[in-house]
Formats: C-alpha cells, sequence, structure tokens
C-alpha cells in the first residue's frame, strides 16, 4: 500500500501545472516534477536547486530567504524571475521542509508562470498612466478656462469705469517683469503676474455705487472695499493650482510696517508676491486719473513711493522696482509719454 501512495504521490506531482523542485539541506536537488524540468531546461547543474533557474549565481536576496528558511525566522518566500530565452516570467515560492522535532530538512520550491499576470499588470498600468495624463490634461484645460473667465470678468469689471479700464493688465505687466528680475525663476514669476491680472477679482462683490463713487469713501464703505482681497481669495482657492496666486491675492494690500490688511503681517512675512504686486498696484493707481483726484506723473510716483520704502513697501524691491521704473523697463506707452512729456 505505501508503494502505491508514493506511486500516487509521485504522478500527482508529475501532473502538477506548476514546477516542484524538492531540495535537501545542502541545496542538493532530491526530486523535480515534469514541469520543473521543462521550466528549468539541460542544464549542467540540475543537481542543484539555487540558483533557481535563470540567474548566473545565487543572488543575496535568496541567501537571506534561505538563511530565514534555515534558521526558522520566515516560513516562506519569493523570487520573481524570468527566463531570457523565452520571455516567460516565474515566481518560485519557497518554503522549508521540516523533520520531526522541526529541523531544516530542505526546500521546496514551486514555480508558477505568471507572464500573462505580469503583461496584464503593465497593460492596466499603462492604461492607469494614460487615464492619469488624461485627467491631467482635463484639469489644465479646465484651470486655463477657469484662468479665461477670471480675466474676462476683471477685464468686464474695469470696462464699467473709464479710470479703471486697463489697470489689472498695466499691473500684470510691471509684477511679472519685476518678479522675474527679483525672483529669476519663471514659474513664480508667472503665479505673481497672474495674480496681478487677478488682484482686483474680489471687487465684483463691491457695489457699483462705491466702485464708481466720484468722492471719498466713508469709513463704513472703506471697510466694504477693504474685503475684496479675502473675496478674490475665496474665489481663487478652490482651485488646487491656483493657491498660491490666491493667497498673493490675499496679502497685497499689506504693509512692510505691518499696518496693513486683511491679516496684518510685516516684513518678510508677507509673501514676496504681494510685496511685488502692491508696488505695481500702487503706482498704477497714482498715476491714473481718477474722479475724485488728478493723476500723479511718473516721477511724482517715484518720489511717493520713494517715500514710503521700509514703511508701506519692501525697501530691498522697492529699489529694484524704482530702478526699472527710472530705465523705463516697465513703464506702459502712455506712461513712457506722460513722462516724456
Amino acid at each position: 500500500m505505501a508503494q502505491d501512495e508514493g506511486e500516487l504521490i509521485r504522478l500527482a506531482l508529475e501532473q502538477l501545472p506548476d514546477g516542484v523542485v524538492v531540495a535537501d539541506a545542502l541545496d542538493h536537488v532530491v526530486t523535480l516534477n515534469a514541469q520543473a524540468r521543462l521550466i528549468r531546461g539541460p542544464r549542467p547543474d540540475a543537481s542543484i536547486a539555487f540558483p533557481l533557474l535563470f540567474a548566473g549565481s545565487v543572488t543575496e536576496d535568496i541567501e537571506q530567504g534561505l538563511g530565514a528558511l534555515r534558521t526558522g525566522t520566515a516560513t516562506e518566500f519569493s523570487v520573481v524571475e524570468g527566463n531570457p530565452s523565452t520571455g516567460r516570467v516565474y515566481e518560485h515560492r519557497c518554503v522549508p521542509v521540516k523533520a520531526p522535532g522541526g529541523i531544516y530538512a530542505g526546500t521546496t520550491v514551486t514555480s508558477h508562470d505568471v507572464t500573462d499576470r505580469q503583461l496584464q499588470d503593465a497593460r492596466q498600468e499603462a492604461r492607469f498612466c494614460g487615464l492619469q495624463q488624461q485627467v491631467a490634461a482635463l484639469q489644465d484645460a479646465l484651470q486655463e478656462r477657469f484662468v479665461d473667465g477670471m480675466i474676462t470678468l476683471v477685464d468686464a469689471l474695469e470696462a464699467r469705469d473709464r479710470y479703471t479700464c486697463g489697470h489689472s493688465t498695466r499691473v500684470a505687466f510691471m509684477a511679472g517683469k519685476v518678479a522675474r528680475r527679483v525672483l529669476g525663476h519663471a514659474a513664480d514669476a508667472a503665479e505673481i503676474q497672474l495674480a496681478a491680472r487677478l488682484h482686483d477679482i474680489g471687487k465684483v462683490a463691491v457695489p457699483d455705487r462705491l466702485l464708481d463713487k466720484p468722492s471719498s469713501l466713508t469709513a463704513e464703505e472703506v471697510v466694504l472695499m477693504d474685503t475684496h482681497p479675502l473675496v478674490g481669495e475665496s474665489i481663487l482657492r478652490p482651485i488646487a493650482q491656483l493657491r498660491n496666486v490666491a493667497g498673493i491675492i490675499r496679502n497685497h494690500h499689506e504693509r512692510w510696517d505691518g499696518a496693513g490688511y486683511p491679516d496684518g503681517l510685516s516684513g518678510e512675512r508677507i509673501p514676496v508676491g504681494s510685496r511685488i504686486l502692491a508696488l505695481a498696484d500702487t503706482f498704477d493707481a497714482m498715476t491714473s486719473q481718477r474722479p475724485y483726484r488728478s493723476s500723479l506723473s511718473v516721477a511724482e510716483a517715484r518720489e511717493e513711493i520713494a517715500r514710503h520704502l521700509g514703511t508701506q513697501f519692501d525697501p530691498t524691491v522697492g529699489l529694484t522696482f524704482l530702478d526699472m521704473i527710472g530705465a523705463g523697463e516697465i513703464l506702459s506707452e502712455d506712461q513712457l509719454d506722460s513722462e516724456a512729456g
């Protein structure tokens, strides 16, 4: 009966779809089934179980895995290996064989063909990467359309008042050029320029009667007007890629001495983009006609900003700004004509 059982076991091993190799404690092959012979092929070291199949030598990972099986610190380990001659990929699962008393007596290695699974995983990964790229492209397109819509809204707000028409475009031109000079980083400068283009978007929540008022605002009206940086931030912040832009807009009315709003930030705690935007915004406002006051000349505006370096404005960035104004690098054609006149 024992012989029949042994034959049954041998037949079962021979018919298994996975390769099976049993090695003794010295890693010498005791038996291997037909699938293991097919996978391994003729090889001069066929009596040695390791290296498992195709590697030129036993790798460090396999040595560590075998050591863990021998000492009982692990109950199994797996290795994935490819056959360079056939392109098939196998997963070898190694488990210890224990003699009575729990003494390590050898290792059983089962080899399962995972080529199709790997190909499927690779196809799924490729599809996933493709979907990621499509999503990223859609996000970029949506962001671009959102920004375009916000710029259109800003232009519509400014078009209601001939005194502010073109303000954001001029401020963006100045802020972008100064940012590139100060920071030397195109991506950061582009964010600052976009923030400057959209810095007054929050005025969508300010009543027309205040925007068009031909005289100075009352204290209550000033409080309402001063909410526009927070409103602007709230409009842009939900778009993840515009959060830095939103932060620049929030703080573009802060002052170097901490007397600004809405957060009372001072010095370098104010984002550098906000400090640059504050200079460009103030300069353009001073050199533009308003219903309640006349515009200043470029020279007068430069003197006014120079007087407030270190109090209202960043003194270092402010000097760069004034130098660029003096060189005519960031003036619009109208401002250049005004300065020449």
